[in-house]
């Protein structure tokens, strides 16, 4: 009989407690705008610039990296030649850039992943390794990260295509760059 008193009491207990919270606000509304504007890699505030020739910003506003004719940079007179060799290691310092424009004076965090060995990801000039996907980097206020990329075709045979994804993402949370 107690427990049934004080279930009792709990649910009114609880009873009040909303009758008391909903006497004193009930509802507001507002309408407010919100004003996004959609931009190419090269004009966000976290920034992709192409700083190679292979490297564009395509016209869907996208960084692209494109060592072939296909490179809308492409000039055959210039003696830029028509992709990599098979069997080889080709290294290019600051193919693009990530830089920090953010109102806030405040450094971010930089995670650029990718899932295939025919290319590795670097930060600025190349030190004789290139790491393992994810890079991590951290960018200062007003700052840009080179990235640099090795190419290996060792094994790959001629006229294949290295056609991959690499997805970058930035962080305020500056722990996400930790091992």
């Amino acid at each position: 009989m107690k427990k049934i008193i004080g279930i009792f009491m709990l649910i009114a207990g609880i009873v009040i407690a909303v009758a008391a919270s909903s006497a004193s606000f009930a509802y507001f509304e507002a309408d407010r705008g919100v004003h996004i504007k959609v931009v190419p890699d090269d004009s966000e505030f976290i920034d992709l610039k192409p700083l190679q020739p292979y490297a564009y910003i395509n016209e869907q506003g996208t960084l692209t990296v494109d060592i072939s004719t296909n490179n809308g940079n492409y000039n055959a007179s210039k003696g830029f030649g028509k992709g990599v060799s098979p069997d080889s290691i080709y290294v290019f310092e600051h193919m693009f850039g990530v830089s920090n424009h953010l109102w806030e004076n405040t450094p971010i965090c930089v995670v650029i992943t990718w899932s295939t060995s025919a290319f590795k990801l670097f930060n600025g000039t190349y030190t004789g390794s290139a790491g393992a996907s994810p890079l991590k980097i951290i960018v200062q206020p007003g700052g840009m990260a080179n990235i640099g990329m090795l190419i290996n075709s060792t094994g790959l045979a001629n006229c294949t295509s290295i056609d991959e994804d690499i997805t970058i993402k930035a962080y305020a949370d500056l722990s996400k760059c930790q091992p």
